[in-house]
């Protein structure tokens, strides 16, 4: 995903590129809103299992987002952090002394910290899931907003193609996010639809005809063969 500024705009209308460029600008700012946002409730949910420093890049790891984000997002995350008001970390277990002589107890530990760290991961995984359906409700709004602009201009499904396009959206999140414009402006632009009714072409619609036809004087009248004459059959003799 490249910055707003460098987004093309070649392809709409001149007298819309300024809006369309501020569209653009609009929508990166709320999506590093959300990302922010989803970042600050990552943190403080492992808190009690990864440092906030680590939780951050942890979230970058599990959560889909362009890389030209990771800094917008990691400067407001910890811009508005506040490290007093997270839970403390929950101590892990520790082998001191004679214990770190004994095989089997640092065993026991290596297997206890793979296993935590593996659930944490799993854990991570699950909370970035939440938040990629967070940023997509938001890209969904954000194409929402780029097809009212485009709107008697190009068709939806043109408008949100160049929105997508525009953010580098993979193939798959690009398919929801197409789906749920197109089921949300499904019913609008039926109403219109409906209210508007078809406006076909005046040259292909057929003109009206008189109940009586006036005669063309153009057009002979058929010609019709006269009648034959039929003479009476003559008397025979008895």
């Amino acid at each position: 995903m490249t910055v707003p500024s460098q987004m093309p705009i070649r392809q709409f209308p001149r007298a819309l590129r300024s809006r369309v460029r501020v569209a653009y600008a609009m929508a990166w700012e709320a999506l590093v809103t959300t990302h922010t946002e989803q970042a600050h409730q990552f943190i403080g949910e492992f808190a009690s299992r990864v440092a906030p420093l680590d939780a951050l890049e942890l979230y970058f790891t599990v959560t889909p987002i362009s890389e030209t984000m990771h800094e917008p997002v990691r400067t407001r995350t910890l811009s508005t952090l506040e490290l007093d008001c997270l839970p403390p970390r929950a101590p892990l277990p520790t082998l001191r002394g004679w214990r770190r002589l004994r095989l089997d107890l640092v065993m026991k530990l290596v297997r206890y910290r793979r296993a935590y760290h593996e659930k944490t991961l799993e854990l991570a995984r699950m909370v970035g899931a939440q938040a990629a359906e967070a940023v997509t409700s938001t890209h969904v709004q954000n194409a929402l907003d780029f097809a009212h602009i485009l709107a008697g201009i190009f068709p939806v499904e043109r408008a949100v193609g160049e929105y997508l396009r525009a953010f580098y959206l993979p193939l798959g999140a690009g398919q929801v996010v197409m789906q749920r414009v197109k089921a949300a402006v499904a019913g609008s632009h039926l109403a219109a639809e409906y209210t508007a009714g078809p406006t076909p072409d005046p040259d292909l619609m057929e003109p009206k005809r008189s109940t009586v036809e006036a005669p063309n004087p153009q057009i002979p009248p058929e010609w019709e063969p006269p009648p034959i004459p039929v003479e009476p059959a003559e008397a025979r003799p008895e």
